[in-house]
């Protein structure tokens, strides 16, 4: 019996090691996002744990420590991983409010909720030194035999706990729900690991496991309306005047889209308004519009350009079938002959469309608040789009970047510029510091490009009490030209397949030497 249960142990120990690495990502989402800085943080702290784990789990072992006494150490471990995970969703959102900046939730609050997967882990380093030890101790055993069976095991849940955390039980429980199955399979396995049988000593830890797995996940905060293998999705309602409503979705941290439930023609988000009113110089020229949106989310503009006079045949490419669905269901897209969703990644879905001009406008909006797919604003990508645009098309990017200098996109418009002839980075308001809204505009014919010096949207803000109110939004036209005589010294890329820095120029640190002055 002892040849199953030692490697068992390993296995579901590591399993849960690695759920807990995924859900302590997604529980921070609503407020770090799932940059490439958030996995490496959690990844990191998991890590350092089960190193520290490892270290500590040794000495604990000692060279003369009895098997009952091992057992204990071991049931100490499982008891205290269990019951740092089942904490974990409860001391997420105090972790990001205690560490946040000046500018919201920034890289010290996600480095705080990522140290919460540290303790969990440092239990879980334990187990492999502790469960190695007993079968040490343990006559009658072929004790290579059992190390490499250990250590398979481990390897095999750390696999197991991976995949069955991505690809099932997080879309159909949520992180919280995971981290509270992981730390109740620890707190049982701990239970059962006790070396004692006096009822006066395993009764109230017994008592105290069912107590911990019953009450704790009753003080998860969990902030999503439903959980999908890619995001976490919020919904919010705020009333417009008369009977009107004005609904946001919000995915992971940040607002994607703001649908007008009774006038889907009015446009609330200043980038929206803008790229609509670039968009329809396109429309113009052609006799039966055709556009493409890569990255529905809310499907705000599908929605505006399906339902117009006369309609633009609109087609959607969404990653998440969950967020098109909550889009055509819950944010008014509707079904619609001119409005057609296509569930896939957007590279992927537009290589198998035909290499013909079929999209009079296409627009680049698949982005988070933190981060953007790498794979969708590289010249490659850019030459799949132009290959696809009409003569008289446009191709608009929506970026959200530092507002000085936009270090993102000036890179996403000079990438576009070894492409396209025409390109344009369209700049709200007055220079700030924070983070801001970039429409890049890459035409293919420069002559009936759109590019006044300045344009006003009509847009709808949200007060410090978050009432809605109408606010004009100025937004001013900045060429390559005009972009490298501002910003002096500030480094533009080229993306490209190979290299596409996207975190580090969000994070406002150029990847390359900047020009010399």
């Amino acid at each position: 019996m002892i040849r199953i249960l030692l490697p068992l142990a390993a296995f579901l120990s590591a399993a849960s090691s690695l759920a807990v690495e995924i859900a302590i990502v997604r529980l921070g989402a609503p407020y770090v996002g799932q940059s490439l800085l958030p996995w490496s943080a959690a990844i990191a702290s998991v890590l350092l744990g089960l190193t520290a784990g490892h270290v500590l789990g040794g000495i604990a072992g000692g060279t003369t420590a009895s098997t009952p006494t091992l057992r204990g150490w071991l049931a100490a471990a499982w008891l205290a991983a269990g019951l740092a995970t089942l904490l974990m969703p409860t001391l997420t959102g105090t972790a990001a409010a205690a560490f946040a900046g000046d500018d919201g939730f920034g890289s010290g609050a996600t480095v705080a909720i990522a140290l919460l997967a540290c303790p969990p882990s440092v239990a879980a380093g334990f187990v492999a030194p502790l469960v190695l030890r007993i079968a040490a101790a343990t006559p009658h055993l072929q004790l290579p035999r059992m190390v490499g069976a250990i250590y398979a095991a481990s390897a095999a849940g750390s696999v197991a706990g991976t995949t069955a955390a991505g690809f099932a039980l997080l879309e159909r429980i949520g992180a919280a729900g995971l981290a509270h199955m992981s730390g109740g399979l620890w707190l049982v396995l701990g239970a059962i690991a006790l070396p004692a049988r006096r009822p006066a000593v395993v009764v109230p830890i017994y008592g105290a496991v069912v107590a911990a797995i019953g009450i704790l996940p009753m003080f998860g905060d969990n902030r999503c309306l439903l959980e999908t293998r890619y995001t976490c999705i919020r919904l919010f309602d705020k009333p417009l005047g008369g009977a009107d409503l004005l609904r946001f979705m919000v995915l992971d941290e940040g607002v994607h889209s703001a649908s007008d439930r009774d006038r889907p023609d009015r446009l609330h988000l200043g980038y929206a308004a803008l790229t609509d009113r670039l968009a329809q110089a396109a429309f113009a020229a052609a006799q039966e519009p055709r556009a493409l949106v890569i990255g529905g989310g809310g499907a705000t503009l599908p929605r505006t350009w399906a339902s117009a006079t006369p309609p633009v045949a609109t087609e959607v490419i969404e990653l998440d079938a969950e967020v098109a669905r909550l889009a055509r269901d819950l944010m008014w897209a509707g079904q619609s002959p001119t409005l057609r969703t296509i569930v896939g990644d957007g590279r992927a879905v537009l290589r198998s469309m035909p290499r013909r001009p079929t999209y009079d406008a296409a627009l680049m909006d698949a982005y988070r608040t933190r981060s953007v797919p790498p794979h969708l604003v590289t010249a490659e990508f850019a030459r799949e789009v132009a290959a696809r645009l009409s003569w008289n098309g446009v191709y608009l990017s929506n970026i959200i970047d530092r507002a000085d200098p936009p270090l993102l996109a000036l890179s996403i418009a000079t990438t576009l510029a070894t492409v396209f002839p025409a390109v344009d980075l369209w700049v709200a308001g007055p220079p700030h510091s924070g983070t801001t809204n970039v429409v890049v505009a890459a035409w293919t014919n420069p002559a009936r490009a759109l590019r006044p010096a300045e344009m006003t949207v009509a847009a709808t803000v949200l007060d410090a009490g978050g009432t809605p109110r109408a606010q004009d939004v100025r937004w001013r036209r900045i060429d390559l030209t005009a972009a490298k005589a501002r910003w002096p010294h500030a480094c533009a890329l080229t993306l490209t397949d190979d290299w596409a820095p996207i975190d580090r120029l969000l994070a406002g640190r150029p990847a390359c030497r900047p020009p010399s002055s």
